[in-house]
């Protein structure tokens, strides 16, 4: 038997045989505030612009961001499984051996370039990737610390043809 109850009084849900399915202006409704979302992005995440008319990014072809949030290590950034289906699957070359290590620059949203490298470590059946080598002195000169939040983006140098990232945060 479906029940039909309203939530939060705007959003119609039906109950019945186990699932609990939005109609369609709720789902409309879902969308449209996760477009709103991606195009509302932090004020830090705004100012892109440089980046791009720079011409430091290969086709304009930049990643969507990858948000983390810092921990109290700040030699390494920790990036988890779901950074290599949205920021690395169609960046890397074939002969990028990120097992062993990738130099990569990394930018600031000012423009400012760091020589990091990129490692993907495996531990049993789990793996991640590391930025480091550099990222203690991005820390360093941004002044960044525990729980701040990060968004990082991928791209080609378009001169170089190097792996890049560009890095913008929110400070906590």
């Amino acid at each position: 038997m479906a029940e039909i109850s309203k939530n939060k009084g705007k959003n119609i849900v039906v109950k019945g045989e186990g699932k609990t399915t939005a109609n369609k202006e709720t789902r409309d409704e879902l969308e449209k505030e996760r477009l709103r979302q991606i195009l509302h992005m932090k004020d830090d995440e705004k100012k892109l612009d440089f980046i791009l008319n720079s011409g430091q990014v290969k086709d304009c072809n930049l990643s969507l961001p990858y948000r983390t949030q810092l921990s109290s290590d700040r030699w390494n950034l920790f990036l988890r499984a779901g950074f290599e289906m949205n920021n690395l699957l169609g960046y890397l070359k074939d002969f990028e051996n990120i097992r062993v290590a990738v130099v990569v620059n990394v930018y600031d949203k000012g423009g400012h370039e760091f020589e990091m490298m990129l490692k993907k470590w495996v531990i049993g059946n789990d793996y991640f990737f590391v930025l480091n080598r550099g990222w203690f002195n991005f820390c360093d000169q941004h002044l960044l610390k525990e729980d701040d939040v990060i968004a990082i983006r991928t791209f080609r140098h378009r001169i170089s043809m190097k792996l890049s990232f560009l890095v913008t945060y929110k400070k906590c």
